[in-house]
């Protein structure tokens, strides 16, 4: 098992002046929870040195962390992102473009596309041509069901 990141959500950050003279140095707490950011600094010459001021920021961050709780496996499964156009999570519309000899067929599927229990990416598409379009689009739906429940039931277990 990896050791875990000490200087987690924590960056070192220098500014310069046109003449490329450092201005400031210190510590960068950064972090975004469910929607809500934090960003805190802490300058090595206000808290006595780096060692000092990335100390302090440790403590900033291990102090403000608990505060802003991660969103559950569960929660991130179901959120609909801002970008879907779909209006179903996980399940889109997908063009197919196949060129043979001199002409060009286009297919039509419904895609569902869901995270397995190991973290690896699964999908699986559905021809209009084969199914239908109402079907199709079912289909899919119920495949990216299938593998998101499993996925919950392997993270309970």
């Amino acid at each position: 098992m990896a050791k875990p990141d000490r200087n987690r959500n924590i960056t070192r950050a220098v500014s310069y002046d046109e003449d490329g003279n450092q201005r400031s140095a210190g510590w960068m707490v950064r972090f975004n929870r469910r929607g809500k950011s934090y960003q805190s600094f802490f300058g090595d010459s206000k808290h006595g040195g780096e060692k000092k001021s990335l100390a302090a920021a440790r403590a900033d961050r291990d102090a403000k962390e608990p505060k802003y709780r991660m969103s559950t496996p569960a929660e991130r499964l179901a959120a609909m992102k801002r970008r879907n156009t779909s209006g179903v999570i996980g399940v889109r519309w997908a063009e197919r473009t196949i060129k043979k000899a001199k002409k060009t067929y286009t297919f039509l599927f419904a895609t569902a596309a869901w995270t397995g229990v190991k973290g690896q990416r699964h999908t699986a598409a559905f021809s209009v041509l084969k199914y239908g379009k109402k079907e199709a689009w079912a289909l899919a739906c119920k495949a990216r069901d299938k593998g998101v429940k499993e996925r919950m039931r392997a993270l309970k277990a």
